[in-house]
Parts: structure tokens; sequence; C-alpha cells
């Protein structure tokens, strides 16, 4: 068996960071990957969608060819049109000259079969070697796999691929394909192997396929430090290294390191990817892994959660994501409907008469910790944590809305018999003197931030009679995962993108509350009101 390797770190990479490399470093990335032998190397997305020149997004051929090493090249140079997703219509792409790109990637689902096979011809005609890529081989049954083999023999593309877009097929699901394939495919055409990392399988069935006895030519995809979306990709430095060791020894692996060093790794500390459990519950019931994404963002579910409600879905509906399906699904699990009255009518009891002190776990819960202190000395206020305890700040309650928190907290809560809980309906197991609360009524129509813990709290004091509030804490989301929380053991990462659409949305939800319950803060924040503060012991 033949073995290349081919790199789809500009393309497949972008989907981390929005294909925004820069064109000095997709130039140099090419140029290093060239350098380091590597057989193919992907450049991006041909695309009518182009937005930015210094994104591995590209209009033409023309526009790729000017980043190219100008050198005399040994490696073949191509670039994908997703059909459905990026694309650009065929007709639209120069022919083929000698110079720049060899080759294009075409992907498309079992729907989009016969439209491929034509835009392929045209491929072709213009002098293009064009790479079949079936999204989601795994949902092909061995007859489907058969009669799409058959058209491919008709066709006689470059090379043809196996697919493993949810990263869910383990060695035998891989091995069975190859063998199917290689047995009814004419013997040049090329057979690639596209893997994902969500269980953990990418390297190993890599080298499964590269064991197996065939006068074929094998093509594995590899990208730079496994970059790629969810669970990312086989790492190139991996597969490089393995085949000099193990097979022959024809790449230049410390190359491919110095790229990671020069440009993936500033990449990696402001983007994640990579193995995680979400990522491994999608894989393990054969799921679009951006389900597992939007559970895990929510940032308020366990990973049993998760999983109950991604078994949820219905099988037509997990190959390709449908975000209104899994917001509804979301919803669905957490909406517990009970009849809240006597704990609303206890909480008003507590509440009566007295000042009330909301703290969120923000960082300026430690630097203003004095002046909190202080507060609670003087004024004698009702403290309500929001899904955390802490025994410092004299507290008599703590609202908990989250089940992820809920697991974390849950023994502190106990130990602390004096602080009160009180838990959305969506909480499962509290313990007796619990008050619970109904979830729906108090989450809030913007999905965004419809669950918001301190939103949440604020719509049951306001039904609880309570006419003003103060807030402790509320120092509201920033970009560094460590600037977001008083204690390291509730920080989380945070992207950009996220950050600015959950404040503008929380500030929004807060000024509307402020029409019927005044809000002080007492300590920064950026929901704050330019105006001055409320002056104390006015709320």
């Amino acid at each position: 068996m033949s073995i290349q390797i081919l790199d789809c770190t500009l393309r497949d990479g972008g989907y981390i960071n929005d294909w925004k490399f820069g064109r000095k470093t997709i130039r140099s990335i090419l140029d290093k990957l060239e350098q380091a032998h590597i057989d193919i190397i992907e450049c991006g997305f041909l695309t009518g969608m182009v937005r930015d020149a210094e994104c591995s997004l590209f209009p033409s051929a023309a526009a790729i060819e000017e980043l190219l090493p100008k050198r005399e090249r040994s490696a073949m140079f191509v670039a994908m049109i997703a059909i459905g997703e990026k694309e650009l219509h065929p007709s639209k792409l120069e022919p083929y000259h000698g110079k720049g790109i060899e080759g294009v990637r075409l992907t498309f689902h079992k729907e989009e079969i016969s439209r491929a096979v034509s835009w392929a011809e045209i491929l072709m005609e213009k002098g293009y070697k064009v790479f079949m890529q079936p999204v989601g081989t795994v949902f092909y049954s061995d007859m489907e796999l058969l009669q799409l083999v058959e058209r491919m023999n008709a066709l006689g593309p470059y090379a043809f691929y196996i697919v493993d877009t949810l990263g869910s097929m383990y060695r035998n699901d891989v091995s069975h394909r190859f063998y199917l394939i290689d047995k009814n495919m004419r013997p040049e055409i090329h057979l690639g192997f596209h893997g994902h990392n969500n269980l953990q399988l990418a390297f190993s069935n890599a080298q499964v396929l590269g064991k197996i006895q065939t006068k074929r030519t094998l093509i594995l995809d590899a990208s730079v430090y496994g970059m790629g979306r969810g669970a990312g990709n086989l790492p190139t430095e991996l597969i490089t290294q393995y085949i000099n060791k193990n097979i022959a020894s024809r790449y230049d692996a410390s190359l491919v390191m110095d790229i990671y060093d020069d440009y993936i790794a500033a990449i990696r500390k402001e983007y994640e990817w990579g193995y995680t459990m979400p990522y491994h519950i999608a894989a393990s019931h054969v799921c679009h892994p951006n389900y597992a994404t939007y559970l895990i963002n929510r940032r308020t579910l366990t990973m049993k959660d998760i999983e109950k409600i991604i078994q949820s879905i219905p099988a037509q509906y997990r190959v390709l994501y449908d975000r209104r399906l899994i917001e509804q699904l979301y919803t669905q699990f957490q909406s517990r409907k009970i009849d809240d009255s006597a704990a609303v009518e206890e909480i008003s009891r507590l509440i009566e008469g007295r000042k009330i002190l909301l703290l969120a776990p923000g960082r300026s819960l430690a630097a203003k910790y004095e002046t909190i202190l202080d507060f609670i000395e003087t004024v004698k206020p009702f403290v309500i944590s929001v899904n955390f305890v802490d025994a410092k700040y004299h507290m008599d309650a703590c609202f908990v809305s989250n089940h992820k928190r809920m697991d974390t907290i849950e023994q502190e809560i106990h130990r602390l018999g004096q602080v009160r809980a009180i838990l959305t309906s969506n909480i499962p197991g509290g313990s007796e003197g619990c008050l619970y609360v109904d979830y729906d009524r108090y989450t809030n129509d913007d999905e965004v931030v419809s669950d918001n813990a301190g939103l949440m709290l604020l719509k049951l004091l306001r039904r609880c009679g309570a006419r003003g509030v103060y807030l402790a804490g509320f120092d509201g989301f920033h970009l560094r995962h460590n600037g977001n929380y008083y204690s390291e053991e509730l920080n989380f990462t945070v992207d950009e993108a996220q950050v600015q659409e959950k404040r503008s949305r929380i500030r929004r939800q807060l000024q509307e509350l402020s029409e019927s319950m005044r809000i002080a803060f007492l300590t920064p924040s950026i929901y704050e009101q330019e105006e001055p503060n409320v002056p104390l012991h006015s709320v």
C-alpha cells in the first residue's frame, strides 16, 4: 500500500478561528507543509462567500495561486467546495493551467449525490483532480455504499473517501467499509479517510488502515495539532512521525511542529478544540457534535443531563445540526412545572421588612469583601447567594437553578445548615427544607440568557413582593476566563462573541426588571447604569 498525507489545517482548522489566519500566515503554513514533504496540502475553501482577503476562503483558483510557494513544488495543492455550505459552482472556476491548485475536494450529503457527480464532471473537464467525499459515510448502508461506489467507478475521480463526520467509527466500522470499497472500486481510484477525534480514535483508525494489505493508494487527512471543529482531527505531527518510524522516513515532522509553535499555539490560547466528554457522548450516539457544543455552552447541565438530551434526538435529525430542535429539547428537559405558591409565600415571609442583598460569584466579591461585610453588618439584609455558597458572607439562603453547580455545592449547603436552599424545579433530589420554585415561570423569552440564574432570582423576588435589591458580585462576563469569578473553582473559558452577546442581553433584561423594582449595585458591574448608584439603605 502507498500512503499519502493530506493536511487540512487551513480548511478544517478554519472552523476554529473563522478562517482568519492572515495572508502571511497562510503563505508560511503552505510553504512549511510543502518543505515538510506533505503529499497533499489543502489551502482552504473555494466559495462565493468570501468576506476577508486575510481568510483561507477563496473566490477563485487564482486567489490561491498567489499564496503558493514560488519554487518548484513536489506537493499537490487542493481546495474544497462544500455543496450546501460554502459552495462555489464549478462553472465559475477557471480551468487548471498547471501552476495553481491541482485538485478540488467535493463534499456532499446523501441527497446531493447526483448534483455532486455532475459538479465533479465539470471540474474534471476543467482539468482538476477530484476528491469525492460523502459526508457521514457511517450513515450509508452496505447496499447504498456499493451503489455509490458504482457511480464512482463510472465517474473515475482521483479519490473517494470514507468520512467519519461525527467521529463515531470504531476500527471495525472503518475496516469494514474499507474492504467493501476496496474490493469493488476501480484500483486506480485512491481511497481516503477523514477522521474526527470525538472518541480519541482518529490516530488508531489511521494506523488500522495503514496496515491493510492492498495495492490501492491510501490518503489520510490530518491537521496540525488536530486543529478542527469540535473534537478536532488526526494530528499531522503524529501521523507523519508514525509513518517515518514504521513505514518509511519521508516527512520532516519538525517543520510541522514549527507550524504549531509559530502559529497554532497562539490560536490554541484563544480557542479550544479537541476531545471532551460532550463530544464523546455525541459520537457514542452517532450525533452531530454541534448538539453537544450547544448543551455544554449552556453551562447548566451535568454530563448525564447532556447524554439524556442527546439520546432524545430523533434519528432523522442526528446527522445534520438543527439549532431549533436542540433549543426545544433543552427547554423541555429543564421544564418541570410545579405549583410553587407555598414556596413563594415562605420566601415572601423571610424577606418581609428587610433589605435584600444578592451575591453573585464575580471577582468583586473578593476585591470588595470589606465593603460587602460592612454592609451586611450595618444593614442586616437578607442575603441570598446565586449558584454558590461561602460561609464568610453570612448567607441566609442560596438560590440554585443550575444542575451542574448543584452537584458541586450540594454537600456544602447541607453542611451549612442555616443556609436555606431555594431550588428551581429542574434541580433533582433536594433535601428536606428546600424551597422549590417553578423553573419555567422565572425564565425569560431571550434564548441566549433565558435561564440566567441572577435574572431568574430577580423575577422570583419581584413575585415575592420585593421592591428593590442590592447586587454584589454581578460583575458581568469578561474575556479572560479567570476574570469572571472570585473563586478559581468556578471559572470557565468564554469567547468574545459570547461575552459581547451575553452582556448586551443581560443588560437589556436588567433594564426591564428595573422598571418594576429598584436595583442598586454594591460592587462595580458592567451592567451598572451611568447615573450614580442608588444611595445606601434607599432600596
